[in-house]
Parts: structure tokens; C-alpha cells; sequence
């Protein structure tokens, strides 16, 4: 008679059989590797795409009051700052960032990371506008500073300075401006453009610009300064003329009230003033010192060729050369000389005296 086998049957609550727990084990720890193994691949693949994109120049980027951290990042991307928008916004949602981003004007570099972007747009970092504009510039040199400086476009700036009836309107120290043409030659805000440090944000309108120098030049140009003008039977046209060339004929302030009454003394005579830099003005090109033949160059604003003060100013002044045009030396002087090494100038009563200078300092060159 055969033995009958029973089947063993496992009942709740036993102990599995060493195999089995070994399976569970195995796969258990596969779960933790291959786990730990997207953990670091997430990882690695967001230090990735989070890095810089590179080098390059500054990237202006304006960032809209009330922008979504989704319309952030595609900006950034747009503009080749980081190299993925949702990346970014993990990493924002990540820091608990998404909500923290301020508007305002920005400029970053190809060469910073993402995090640090981020960091920058929380903290508020925007773009330092502040532009400088050095005194004696012209309108063309104005134009070139603030297209350097990402302001505006410098041919739509110089346009802007055209609008002169426009200005007058709304300014009403700029109505002895001539809205005629001479030799067919039209003013423009020429002089009126106050030189000073402004703080205008990138891609401005340029009559923001125009604006904002002129408010300066209010500013400047007070009561006070009205009344003395008035005082002395001239218009701020002659004074604001005046004042520019005293700017670009000298180069130390004790020099200047010196020079407007040469120029004064000089139209007083009826004698031309015979000023180099307005003949630099007209020819558009700065010359060390002039030829016989230069300066007969035909233009409203040589001095040579035209009695009287130039057609209009040719650069933005400082307060100096304007107090020195407001209030000139009282003097007999009608010729003067610079050095041509110092800058110092030396200032004569008749053309003898003039020429023993010009030989000095000039080496014979008048």
C-alpha cells in the first residue's frame, strides 16, 4: 500500500520560505537602485540645463508688473539666457520663487547660471541706467552715448531734438529759438540738452529723453538767470549761444568770464569772432588749428565768414560757462590765445600783443 503524501499548506501568519524573502529582497533593493538611480539622473539632467548658456554681451530684458513665472521663463529662453523655460520654472516652484518675481528693467549675462538669474529677478537687481552726459557734447555725440548705453535709438534721438516748435510749447524758455531756416540750415534743442548723470531705463522713448534733459535745463537756467538775461537786453537764445562756445574755447573756469568778454568786447566792435571750434561745428570735424582755406567755410555757423554770434549753440554747456556768459569779465580784451600744451589761455588787448602770443604758444601758426 502506497504512502499517501500530503501537500503542505501554508497557513496565514507563517514564515515564507527563505527563498522567497530572498526574492523580495532583491527586488526591493532593484526598486531603491533604479529609484536613487532617476533621483540622480533628474538630478544631474537639471544640473545640466540649468548651467550658463554661455558667453556673449548683456542681454537687456524687461520684465512686464504682473508677469507669471511661465511668461518669465519663455522670455529668458527667447532670449538666450537659459537654455529651458520649464526647467526654470521647476526650479522657481522649487525654491518657492514663482511668486516673488519683481518687474523692472534687467541685464544678465550668457554666463550666469539660471539659479543665480532667478536669484537676481527675486531680489529686485535691476539694470543701473544711470548715463552721464559730459559737458561740451553735441547732439551727435549726445546720440552716440545713449545708444552705447542702451537708451535709445541715437537717430531717433537726433530726430527727436528737431521738434523744436513741438518743445516750445511746452517749454516756454525755448520761444527765442528761430523756427526759420538760415542758408538752409533749421535749429534744432542744440545747447538746450542740460549735461548732467540721468537714470533712464533701456529702450526709452526719446522724448523721454529730450524731456528729461530739458527739465534740467529749467532747473538751471532760474529766475535768477531770466532777470540777469533780461537785464541785459538779450534773449536766452544769445545767452545759451554764448554760453556753448564759451565751453569749447576753454579749459579752466578761471578762464571763462575772461573769454565771454573777448567775445562780447569783440561784437560790440563789429569785428567777427573768429572762433575755430564753431567752424569745427560747421565742418563736423574737431581740427587742432585751422587753415586760411577752412575757415572760409560756408555755413551759418562760422564766425569767420559771419558777423555776430553763430547761427545757433554748438554743445551742451555747464553751469560755469553759463554764469561766465551771464556775467562776463569787465575787460578791454578782444584777442586771446591757448597754449597749446596747458590749455592756458593768454588774453591781449591789440593784435601786436596777440601775435607775440601766437608765436609763443603757437609757433607762429594765427
Amino acid at each position: 500500500m502506497r504512502r499517501k503524501e500530503k501537500a503542505e499548506s501554508k497557513l496565514p501568519g507563517q514564515p515564507s520560505s527563505p527563498k522567497r524573502g530572498k526574492f523580495i529582497a532583491i527586488i526591493l533593493l532593484l526598486l531603491i537602485v533604479f529609484a536613487s538611480t532617476a533621483v540622480f539622473s533628474f538630478n544631474y539632467f537639471m544640473n545640466e540645463i540649468l548651467k550658463p548658456v554661455g558667453d556673449g554681451d548683456l542681454v537687456y530684458v524687461r520684465i512686464e508688473e504682473g508677469a507669471v513665472i511661465s511668461e518669465v521663463a519663455d522670455l529668458l529662453e527667447k532670449d538666450h539666457l537659459i537654455k529651458d523655460a520649464l526647467a526654470f520654472e521647476v526650479l522657481a516652484k522649487n525654491k518657492n520663487m514663482t511668486d516673488q518675481i519683481q518687474s523692472g528693467y534687467y541685464a544678465f549675462s550668457p554666463s550666469e547660471p539660471a539659479e543665480q538669474i532667478l536669484e537676481r529677478l527675486v531680489a529686485g537687481d535691476v539694470y543701473d541706467s544711470a548715463v552721464t552726459i559730459p559737458e561740451g557734447e553735441n547732439i551727435e555725440e549726445i546720440a552716440a552715448i545713449l545708444e552705447k548705453n542702451h537708451v535709445c535709438d541715437g537717430d531717433a534721438f537726433i530726430a527727436e531734438t528737431k521738434k523744436v516748435a513741438e518743445y516750445q510749447k511746452k517749454y516756454p524758455i525755448l520761444s527765442s529759438i528761430p523756427l526759420e531756416t538760415k542758408d538752409g540750415v533749421s535749429r534744432t534743442l542744440e545747447g538746450y540738452l542740460f549735461p548732467d548723470t540721468y537714470s533712464f531705463t533701456p529702450e526709452s522713448d526719446p522724448s523721454a529723453v529730450v524731456d528729461a534733459m530739458l527739465d534740467r535745463f529749467v532747473e538751471v537756467y532760474d529766475q535768477d538767470y531770466l532777470n540777469r538775461t533780461t537785464e541785459m537786453g538779450k534773449t536766452v537764445d544769445q545767452i545759451v549761444i554764448m554760453s556753448s562756445i564759451v565751453e569749447l574755447e576753454t579749459k579752466y573756469v578761471e578762464d571763462k568770464a575772461n573769454v565771454a568778454s573777448v567775445f562780447y568786447n569783440r561784437i560790440a566792435a563789429n569785428m567777427p569772432l573768429q572762433s575755430d571750434i564753431t567752424v569745427d561745428y560747421a565742418r563736423g570735424e574737431k581740427t587742432a588749428v585751422l587753415t586760411t582755406e577752412e575757415t572760409q567755410f560756408a555755413s551759418p555757423y562760422n564766425t569767420y565768414i559771419n558777423l555776430g554770434l553763430p547761427f545757433g549753440p554748438i554743445c551742451s554747456f555747464g553751469k560755469t560757462s553759463l554764469e561766465a556768459a551771464l556775467y562776463p569779465a569787465t575787460t578791454k580784451y578782444l584777442y586771446f590765445v591757448a597754449d597749446m600744451t596747458s590749455g592756458k589761455i593768454y588774453f591781449n588787448e591789440t593784435y601786436e600783443e596777440h601775435l607775440a602770443d601766437v608765436e609763443t604758444y603757437l609757433g607762429g601758426t594765427n
